[in-house]
This record gives structure tokens, C-alpha cells and sequence, in this order.
């Protein structure tokens, strides 16, 4: 079990106020789903109105909030839906894994529209740097307009999609048609009377180069891809 003088306090407001003490970064891979092991982060088997003052939440007021008295399952949702202070590394980390996201984010869907070609993920990062741009912590997706918006200041950016019409050979049709819905938007599909597969794609118009070159691979060289 985690030291109590190690752990730090998890809030979370539900129709009262309830804290547990956990690990951090325990409780921080149980928020991100990448763990499960409520009890071993705990730092003390409990469910508090007040962690600091050990003042307890009382059973009753548990079970009225959260339908259960089973301290693990209570414990669990106050770490995934509360809220604490993540520690200074935990800070640098999570900014560096934002900032990784902002970054494909923008190589997936943008253009230099001068070549109609996608820029090069160490072009944007450049960008990154020359612009100064500040990630923050929150999610990627939130604060991407404002981040496209400070990179075009020192980077050409254009953002849209690409249609692809693409033709599966019969024996690699029934392999690839999963893969080929989850690459882009299916606008069109076709089955040939030869078994082969006919389809039309949307895809971001940065990630058009790399749908291209991961069907290649995927048929050895045995696929028709065009833009329409």
C-alpha cells in the first residue's frame, strides 16, 4: 500500500464532497485507463469528507451517492472522475504527450498549400518551436484552432480532405475491407462481379500520402488508388 506522506488527495463532487488518497501515478494510469488497481494505489482503504483531517465519509452518505457501500468500486470512480494536482513530472509528461498529439493532429490533417503535400512531422515541430507555440493542459483537440492559428504565423497551413477511389483485388478484398472503414469516410462501396472491391474514401488531406503507401504495403503493390 502506498505511504500515506507519498500519496496526494483525489476530489471529486457528486451531490457531496468525497476525497481518497492515492498514489500519483498510480492514480493517474487509472484516470488514463491504463490501470485497474484502485486498491493498490490507495494509501489508506477509505472514502474521506476531509483526507487531511481524516474525517471519514459516512456510510450512509456513501451509499446514497453512490449505490454501493463497496469501498474499491467508490474509490475507483473518485479517482476517474475526481480531480488532483498531478506532481511537476507529471505535468512535463503529460504537456509532452499533448504537445506529440497537437503535432499529429496537425500532420494528419493539413496541407502546405503551396505543394499540396503534407508537411513533414520534424517541419511542424520546427514550427512548434520558431512560433513558441504554448500547449496547455488540457485536451489536444480543445486547443488545436488556437495552436493552427499561432503556427501559421511562421508555417503555410491549409487543412481539407481527399477523395480516393480505390480498387481491391479479389483475393485481398475480404482482408482489407475492415482496414479500408476505419482509414477514412466510406463515401462509396462497389463488389465487381470478379469478387474485387471498389471503393471511394475521404480521408484528411495530410494523411493522403500515408493511406496510399499503407495500401501498397498491405497488397504488396496490388491496389489501383487515384484521387477523384
Amino acid at each position: 500500500m502506498v505511504r500515506i506522506e507519498d500519496a496526494i488527495v483525489v476530489k471529486y463532487e457528486r451531490d457531496g464532497h468525497f476525497e481518497v488518497l492515492a498514489d500519483p501515478e498510480m492514480a493517474l494510469a487509472i484516470k488514463e485507463g491504463r490501470s485497474q488497481d484502485v486498491r493498490g494505489a490507495l494509501a489508506a482503504f477509505e472514502v474521506f469528507k476531509d483526507a487531511r483531517k481524516a474525517e471519514k465519509a459516512s456510510e450512509s452518505e456513501i451509499e446514497r451517492v453512490f449505490d454501493t457501500l463497496d469501498l474499491e468500486a467508490v474509490a475507483g470512480e473518485i479517482i476517474r472522475k475526481g480531480e488532483f494536482n498531478p506532481t511537476t513530472e507529471q505535468k512535463r509528461r503529460m504537456i509532452r504527450e499533448i504537445r506529440n498529439r497537437l503535432i499529429e493532429l496537425v500532420r494528419q490533417n493539413s496541407l502546405d498549400p503551396r505543394t499540396k503535400l503534407p508537411h513533414t512531422r520534424e517541419r511542424i515541430e520546427w514550427a512548434f518551436e520558431n512560433a513558441r507555440v504554448k500547449v496547455e493542459l488540457r485536451p489536444a483537440e480543445e486547443q488545436l484552432q488556437q495552436v493552427v492559428k499561432e503556427l501559421r504565423k511562421v508555417l503555410p497551413l491549409s487543412f481539407g480532405t481527399a477523395k480516393l477511389e480505390v480498387h481491391v483485388p479479389a483475393q485481398h478484398a475480404p482482408s482489407l475491407y475492415g482496414k479500408l472503414h476505419k482509414l477514412g469516410n466510406v463515401l462509396k462501396e462497389e463488389w465487381l462481379g470478379d469478387g474485387s472491391l471498389m471503393l471511394r474514401i475521404e480521408v484528411p488531406s495530410g494523411m493522403k500520402v500515408d493511406v496510399i503507401s499503407e495500401l501498397g504495403e498491405l497488397t504488396k503493390g496490388d491496389v489501383m488508388v487515384k484521387e477523384v
